[in-house]
């Protein structure tokens, strides 16, 4: 058995371009899935137009999420299709893919069902492995592992003539309204958390700035020497704005107002521990919570101190307070003694 191949990863980025892989010497690929929907069915009849050859069989949960059309096209596409249905169905969860070929045997097994998001867009893991003829014991193995999930399953044929794919048919418009409902609480959860976790990753950010300011940068100490330089009312505002929920405009004030602890940074030549580098960084997730007039006096405060720093053309080419600077990738934090 060679070592795996893990999905998502720069060769194989989503599970269909592995089965994408499976399909191109495979005689037949045999699924074993909880969800089968319209979009999962479009990607497999690509892969059936390209290699007509293909025989497909699709073992699949009767029931939510599974849409019965989709069932109905995978068989006019010519694969054979088969449905858990009753109690058996809700426990029914298996993602697992076989590809026989003459020269042995394609398992492509992990997170995703046959839908454009378990195969291409969601964050989704798979393994896959190619087990070589003379591993007979292996893919018997991988065989009785596929037959136990299809042994639970009815032709899709004996299904569609009874009681419960009539319900099933007639429940899909109420479940599409409960789907709906449901995606709308999701995007009102995912708001939420995304505005608590910003500020929450923003405080996180700026306690990380004191405590690397208070270890890598030194100052001058009252009887001769240096000593650690600790930034404790810039401490204090934070947790105070962290506690009151209030963090941003706390900021915002430190930004609007440099203390003297800016300078202590510009004398160890830190902006990374500029509040100022972190107002500006466009890559974290709090970016957008800091105003333009904000960002302008974080602009302005670097820029000095790059002016102060540097001279001649280089000065120039750093930017000025109406030209913001190219901070990137810093974070830092305006400190306060």
């Amino acid at each position: 058995m060679r070592v795996p191949r893990l999905v998502p990863s720069n060769q194989d980025p989503t599970g269909y371009a592995l089965l994408r892989d499976m399909a191109k010497e495979s005689r037949s690929l045999h699924a074993a899935v909880a969800f089968v929907t319209a979009s999962g069915v479009d990607l497999v009849a690509n892969l059936l137009t390209q290699h007509p050859q293909l025989r497909l069989e699709v073992v699949a949960r009767g029931g939510p999420i599974t849409e019965p059309s989709a069932l109905i096209r995978l068989a006019e596409l010519g694969a054979s299709v088969s449905v858990v249905v009753g109690p058996r169905a809700p426990l029914f969860h298996p993602k697992l893919w076989l590809g026989r070929s003459d020269r042995g045997l394609h398992v492509l097994a992990g997170s995703g069902n046959l839908t454009a998001g378990g195969m291409q867009n969601n964050d989704e893991q798979f393994d896959y492995i190619w087990l070589t003829r003379d591993m007979a014991r292996e893919i018997e193995q991988q065989e009785q592992r596929f037959l136990a999930f299809a042994n639970l399953a009815l032709p899709l044929s004996q299904v569609v003539s009874t009681s419960f794919w009539r319900e099933w048919q007639s429940q899909v418009e109420a479940r599409r309204a409960l789907a709906t409902k449901q995606r709308e609480l999701d995007r009102r959860l995912e708001a939420t958390a995304d505005a608590s976790l910003t500020h929450e990753r923003l405080y996180v950010d700026l306690v990380t700035l004191y405590e690397r300011t208070k270890a890598e940068v030194r100052i001058a100490a009252p009887g001769g020497g240096d000593r650690p330089y600790i930034a404790s009312r810039f401490k204090q505002a934070i947790d105070r704005g962290h506690r009151e929920g209030t963090l941003v405009p706390v900021v915002a004030r430190i930004v609007r107002a440099p203390t003297e602890g800016l300078e202590h940074l510009a004398e160890a030549g830190r902006p990374d521990l500029m509040v100022e580098s972190t107002v500006l960084d466009e890559s974290k997730p709090y970016h957008h919570l800091f105003s333009e007039k904000t960002k302008t006096h974080a602009r302005a405060t670097l820029s000095a101190y790059y002016r102060g720093r540097v001279s001649g053309p280089e000065a120039s080419a750093r930017g000025s307070a109406e030209q913001p600077l190219e901070l990137t990738g810093l974070s830092g934090g305006d400190v306060e003694e």
